[in-house]
């Protein structure tokens, strides 16, 4: 006996796996190679709509490249000089860009500006690094160039070739900063990117929400059609038009009008209630959340201004403070080192020697306070900018309850009376003790 009645699953998903990249070009006439992830030559623009989407990746993102510039590129030993020249060259918002960029794309580019007998550079810019493809490689194998295009899309724009830094006698040249990335050569990835899935849950999810909102709050259906069995081809049509007006985030909460000659023939739609779905949407939410922050490798959300809501400040304080120390050497200072080692070469071709810079770092107002009363304002002065640490009073001292007893010495088991403060040099407060461990990335 044939059966009537046939149920269709529609699979909403997509099938949606770990994208894929690719550095190719298969047409050899083509002198640049793409960069895809979900498509041909679209790495970059899918990064950037995952920056702009999660608010989590946002956040991370703009947070660490905001501590890897930190107060900006100061220099030791010099009083300064050598990070005074540098910003005769560039500029803070240009240093900025290129930090944003690095953290964000996981490359970033520069743009060099040479005098026209090319013995000095004379400035050097942000050049956004999603204008950019890469030279295919000749037998040499080095990148001795770059293709700019301010629109990669737009076909009827033709992309203009940027000698690599020191591959031509040009007066522009473009110093390309990428970090190893395994199976790449042309490129890098982020090092963030094994999160990507996770900044689309959190923009697919936000726009649920939002179009269920705007259109009413449907829950999940099934749709019968009561009008008989259609031929296959016209069932497939019927299933097609549905996908492409019910399925996606999207289209959340729209209804569906069903017009009928008979009300015998007419279309039901029969909700399906799933119990708690809010609690799964929250789950998911929160998982992404996790995942985004751990992909980013930060030690505390509390860095970013994300407080646990079960958790005050007051008692992640020293989980705060130890995660700064923590996100410092493992994830702030070797980008700053990568960056430096970039600039160090750009000051050297001006016969600049730039091995003392660095980065001055942000440290929150209560470390400083901690710094102060443990090594004394002097120590703390050196850490900070005068601006951010005005009339430092010099901490107070213990005095004997008894007047007439002499001056009491510590008697502690291995401690030292610190040395006077004032005299220590930028390395000796290097040296210092773990208490103060946030210093040794000054």
């Amino acid at each position: 006996m044939e059966n009537k009645n046939t149920i269709k699953v529609v699979n909403l998903s997509g099938g949606y796996i770990q994208p894929r990249i690719s550095e190719n070009n298969l047409d050899k006439r083509v002198k640049w190679i793409s960069y895809g992830i979900e498509g041909h030559d679209d790495f970059f623009t899918t990064l950037t709509m995952r920056y702009e989407g999660s608010q989590t990746n946002q956040a991370c993102i703009n947070s660490l490249a905001d501590m890897i510039y930190g107060k900006g590129v100061k220099s030791r030993n010099d009083d300064g000089a050598t990070s005074d020249y540098l910003y005769t060259l560039t500029t803070e918002a240009e240093m900025k860009k290129i930090i944003l960029d690095f953290k964000l794309y996981g490359n970033a580019a520069i743009q060099i500006t040479y005098s026209p007998d090319r013995t000095r550079i004379i400035g050097f810019y942000h050049l956004p690094v999603p204008t950019l493809r890469a030279e295919r490689v000749e037998e040499s194998g080095e990148i001795t160039g770059y293709y700019y295009s301010p629109d990669w899309e737009n076909k009827k724009i033709k992309p203009v070739r940027i000698p690599a830094f020191g591959c031509s006698q040009d007066e522009v040249e473009v110093a390309y900063i990428k970090s190893y990335s395994p199976m790449k050569f042309y490129y890098s990835t982020p090092d963030y990117y094994s999160c990507i899935q996770y900044c689309a849950v959190e923009e697919e999810i936000s726009n649920l929400h939002l179009s269920n909102i705007r259109n009413g709050f449907l829950p999940t259906s099934i749709i019968n059609f009561n009008n008989g069995m259609p031929p296959i081809e016209e069932r497939a049509v019927i299933e097609s038009a549905i996908k492409n007006s019910f399925t996606g985030t999207s289209n959340a909460g729209k209804f569906v009008l069903s017009f009928n000659e008979n009300p015998e023939y007419a279309t039901t739609v029969t909700p399906i209630n799933i119990p708690n779905l809010h609690n799964q949407y929250e789950l998911i939410a929160k998982e992404a959340e996790i995942a985004i922050i751990k992909a980013h490798r930060i030690t505390s959300p509390l860095l970013l201004g994300i407080r646990d809501q079960s958790k005050g400040f007051s008692s992640n304080a020293d989980e705060l403070k130890t995660s700064y120390d923590l996100m410092y050497a493992w994830v702030i200072n070797p980008t700053q080192q990568e960056l430096l080692a970039v600039i160090e070469q750009l000051l050297n071709y001006n016969n600049v020697e730039a091995d003392n810079l660095y980065f001055m770092p942000l440290i929150p107002f209560g470390f400083i306070a901690e710094i102060t009363a443990d090594a004394g304002a002097s120590v703390a002065q050196q850490v900070i900018s005068d601006e951010d640490l005005p009339d430092i009073e010099q901490p107070a001292q213990d005095v004997a309850e008894d007047a007439s007893e002499p001056e009491r010495t510590n008697e502690e088991i291995g401690y030292t009376q610190p040395a006077d403060t004032t005299t220590l040099s930028t390395q000796e407060l290097l040296e210092m003790s773990s208490d103060l461990r946030h210093l040794n990335y000054v």
